[in-house]
């Protein structure tokens, strides 16, 4: 029993392994070239397989890209649980707001890659549920900070317009030309900063859309 126990883990620890393998590939490709313009093969050739191979764990190029970003997105969500201090709501807060930037600046393939899926528009029922699904969960660690901050009952709009308004800043400044990455961080977070202070200025008992 223990033995086919052993088997069976080293085995999903190979599976994982192989499947990480050809994100990790997939995302060096994307760091190249535009993310809806690589192939499959070129994705193979980078993690040193068959493509053939790649088809027995994505169903096509579009699997791979959720994939990437649902990984990526999972390590911002453990980011957050490391920053996130229930005495401090409002200090959390502005974390939240300040490491988003940083990670957006930091993760570069990850950046285009959403700004694709995002106006793409036409995702498969399986890719959409699995964005959504990732995206929710950061949008519960913003809503438990809005409870604690004592707005209202169903905080979830004020945590979809953060997220909304952070992708707004990044994808309209993170690669603004002729200044440098120190200057265009600076120009996010002050703007991050600004979205920070409306927030905390904002009605605590306002009635918000569901």
């Amino acid at each position: 029993m223990d033995e086919k126990l052993t088997l069976k883990t080293l085995k999903t620890r190979e599976k994982e392994a192989r499947r990480n393998l050809i994100l990790d590939a997939a995302e060096r490709v994307f760091a190249t070239k535009p993310v809806d313009k690589a192939t499959m093969r070129e994705i193979a050739d980078e993690a040193g397989m068959a493509t053939s191979s790649i088809y027995r764990f994505f169903s096509n190029q579009e699997a791979i890209l959720i994939a990437a970003v649902v990984r990526t997105q999972s390590k911002f969500n453990e980011i957050l649980d490391k920053i996130f201090d229930e005495s401090r709501p409002e200090e959390s807060l502005k974390k939240v707001l300040d490491i988003y930037i940083d990670f957006i600046a930091e993760n570069d393939t990850y950046f285009r890659m959403m700004t694709i899926l995002m106006s793409q528009g036409n995702l498969n029922i399986e890719s959409s549920k699995a964005l959504v699904h990732v995206m929710n969960e950061s949008l519960m660690r913003m809503d438990r900070i809005f409870k604690l901050l004592k707005f209202t009952d169903n905080p979830r709009p004020l945590s979809r317009y953060i997220y909304a308004s952070l992708i707004g800043i990044s994808v309209s400044y993170n690669k603004l030309p002729g200044i440098n990455i120190e200057s265009r961080l600076k120009h996010m977070k002050s703007l991050a900063e600004i979205l920070y202070d409306m927030i905390l200025k904002y009605p605590r008992d306002a009635k918000l859309p569901g």
